[in-house]
Protein backbone atom coordinates (compact mmCIF):
# COMPACT_ATOMS: atom_id res chain seq x y z
CA UNK A 1 0.00 0.00 0.00
CA UNK A 2 2.82 2.25 0.64
CA UNK A 3 5.12 1.32 -1.94
CA UNK A 4 1.93 2.49 -4.56
CA UNK A 5 1.21 6.01 -2.45
CA UNK A 6 4.46 6.95 -3.04
CA UNK A 7 5.52 5.59 -6.42
CA UNK A 8 2.39 7.29 -7.58
CA UNK A 9 3.06 10.45 -5.34
CA UNK A 10 6.40 10.68 -6.76
CA UNK A 11 4.43 10.55 -10.69
CA UNK A 12 1.66 13.39 -8.93
CA UNK A 13 4.65 15.57 -7.66
CA UNK A 14 6.75 15.35 -11.04
CA UNK A 15 3.07 16.30 -12.48
CA UNK A 16 2.81 19.10 -10.64
CA UNK A 17 6.38 20.89 -11.12
CA UNK A 18 5.89 20.13 -15.39
CA UNK A 19 2.99 22.04 -15.47
CA UNK A 20 4.59 25.15 -13.26
CA UNK A 21 7.34 25.09 -15.19
CA UNK A 22 5.29 25.29 -18.13
CA UNK A 23 3.27 28.05 -16.66
CA UNK A 24 5.99 30.15 -16.29
CA UNK A 25 7.65 29.35 -18.99
CA UNK A 26 4.27 30.08 -21.32
CA UNK A 27 4.00 33.36 -18.98
CA UNK A 28 1.09 32.52 -16.64
CA UNK A 29 2.55 31.74 -13.75
CA UNK A 30 1.12 34.98 -12.30
CA UNK A 31 -2.30 34.29 -12.59
CA UNK A 32 -2.83 32.39 -9.14
CA UNK A 33 -6.72 31.19 -10.36
CA UNK A 34 -4.79 28.76 -12.42
CA UNK A 35 -3.78 26.87 -9.38
CA UNK A 36 -7.18 25.15 -10.13
CA UNK A 37 -5.27 23.10 -12.79
CA UNK A 38 -2.98 21.46 -9.55
CA UNK A 39 -6.13 19.72 -8.24
CA UNK A 40 -6.66 17.92 -11.27
CA UNK A 41 -3.56 16.82 -11.49
CA UNK A 42 -4.02 15.73 -8.04
CA UNK A 43 -7.37 14.27 -8.73
CA UNK A 44 -6.10 12.27 -11.54
CA UNK A 45 -2.35 11.08 -9.46
CA UNK A 46 -5.15 9.58 -6.30
CA UNK A 47 -7.38 8.23 -8.81
CA UNK A 48 -5.04 6.30 -10.30
CA UNK A 49 -3.13 5.14 -7.62
CA UNK A 50 -5.89 4.04 -5.87
CA UNK A 51 -7.03 2.04 -9.10
CA UNK A 52 -3.52 0.63 -8.82
CA UNK A 53 -3.79 -0.62 -5.08
CA UNK A 54 -7.41 -2.09 -6.30
CA UNK A 55 -5.91 -4.00 -9.27
CA UNK A 56 -2.63 -5.19 -7.21
CA UNK A 57 -5.23 -6.51 -4.65
CA UNK A 58 -7.68 -8.47 -7.00
CA UNK A 59 -10.57 -5.82 -6.68
CA UNK A 60 -10.73 -6.63 -2.81
CA UNK A 61 -10.09 -3.08 -1.66
CA UNK A 62 -10.66 -2.27 1.73
CA UNK A 63 -11.89 1.35 2.41
CA UNK A 64 -9.64 2.65 4.61
CA UNK A 65 -6.19 1.23 2.99
CA UNK A 66 -7.84 2.72 -0.35
CA UNK A 67 -8.52 5.66 1.38
CA UNK A 68 -4.77 5.61 2.77
CA UNK A 69 -3.05 5.20 -0.52
CA UNK A 70 -4.76 8.60 -1.38
CA UNK A 71 -3.99 10.32 1.68
CA UNK A 72 -0.03 8.66 1.01
CA UNK A 73 -0.16 9.80 -2.89
CA UNK A 74 -1.89 13.31 -1.88
CA UNK A 75 2.05 13.87 1.19
CA UNK A 76 4.45 12.74 -1.18
CA UNK A 77 3.22 14.87 -4.07
CA UNK A 78 2.08 18.23 -2.03
CA UNK A 79 5.78 17.87 0.29
CA UNK A 80 7.76 17.16 -2.78
CA UNK A 81 5.95 19.90 -5.24
CA UNK A 82 6.07 22.46 -1.33
CA UNK A 83 9.85 22.04 -1.36
CA UNK A 84 10.72 22.81 -4.65
CA UNK A 85 8.44 25.73 -5.25
CA UNK A 86 10.51 27.08 -2.04
CA UNK A 87 13.65 26.52 -3.74
CA UNK A 88 12.12 27.55 -7.23
CA UNK A 89 11.21 31.11 -5.20
CA UNK A 90 14.23 31.23 -2.83
CA UNK A 91 17.05 30.78 -5.90
CA UNK A 92 15.88 31.39 -9.35
CA UNK A 93 13.15 33.57 -8.94
CA UNK A 94 11.24 35.60 -6.27
CA UNK A 95 8.72 37.21 -8.59
CA UNK A 96 6.66 35.20 -8.17
CA UNK A 97 6.61 36.04 -4.48
CA UNK A 98 6.20 39.40 -5.44
CA UNK A 99 3.08 38.54 -7.23
CA UNK A 100 1.20 36.97 -4.09
CA UNK A 101 2.58 39.13 -1.36
CA UNK A 102 0.98 42.10 -3.24
CA UNK A 103 -2.54 40.81 -3.03
CA UNK A 104 -2.17 39.34 0.11
CA UNK A 105 -2.76 35.57 -0.68
CA UNK A 106 -0.93 34.33 1.59
CA UNK A 107 -1.51 36.83 4.10
CA UNK A 108 -0.02 39.17 6.77
CA UNK A 109 2.69 37.50 7.60
CA UNK A 110 4.61 37.09 4.26
CA UNK A 111 6.82 39.64 4.72
CA UNK A 112 8.27 38.37 7.44
CA UNK A 113 8.66 35.14 6.64
CA UNK A 114 7.56 34.34 3.37
CA UNK A 115 9.37 31.19 3.04
CA UNK A 116 7.89 29.17 6.31
CA UNK A 117 4.36 31.25 4.70
CA UNK A 118 4.52 29.62 1.29
CA UNK A 119 5.09 26.20 2.54
CA UNK A 120 2.84 25.80 4.92
CA UNK A 121 0.14 27.24 2.94
CA UNK A 122 0.65 24.93 -0.18
CA UNK A 123 1.30 21.94 2.60
CA UNK A 124 -2.47 22.62 3.80
CA UNK A 125 -3.62 23.13 0.62
CA UNK A 126 -2.18 20.34 -1.39
CA UNK A 127 -2.96 17.77 2.09
CA UNK A 128 -6.64 18.95 2.66
CA UNK A 129 -7.64 18.79 -1.08
CA UNK A 130 -5.83 15.60 -1.59
CA UNK A 131 -8.18 13.84 1.42
CA UNK A 132 -11.18 15.31 0.13
CA UNK A 133 -9.87 14.27 -3.43
CA UNK A 134 -9.58 10.72 -1.81
CA UNK A 135 -12.40 10.55 0.03
CA UNK A 136 -14.62 10.73 -3.20
CA UNK A 137 -12.77 8.71 -5.10
CA UNK A 138 -13.05 5.79 -2.95
CA UNK A 139 -16.94 6.11 -3.21
CA UNK A 140 -16.36 5.11 -6.80
CA UNK A 141 -13.72 2.50 -6.48
CA UNK A 142 -14.61 0.75 -3.24
CA UNK A 143 -17.47 -1.22 -5.72
CA UNK A 144 -16.56 -4.53 -7.27
CA UNK A 145 -17.35 -3.21 -10.73
CA UNK A 146 -17.60 0.66 -11.22
CA UNK A 147 -20.13 0.35 -14.36
CA UNK A 148 -22.85 2.88 -14.87
CA UNK A 149 -26.09 1.07 -13.05
CA UNK A 150 -28.49 -0.49 -16.11
CA UNK A 151 -25.27 -0.39 -18.63
CA UNK A 152 -24.37 -3.02 -20.80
Amino acid sequence: MEKIGIKYGLFTAAGLIVYFLLMKLVGLSHIVELRFVNGVIMAIGISIAIKAYKDSVKGMIGYFKGLGVGIITSIVATVLFAAFMLVFIKVFDDSLLEVLSADRYFGERMDVTPGIVIFTVLILEGVISGFMISFIAMQWFRRREYKVPGSP
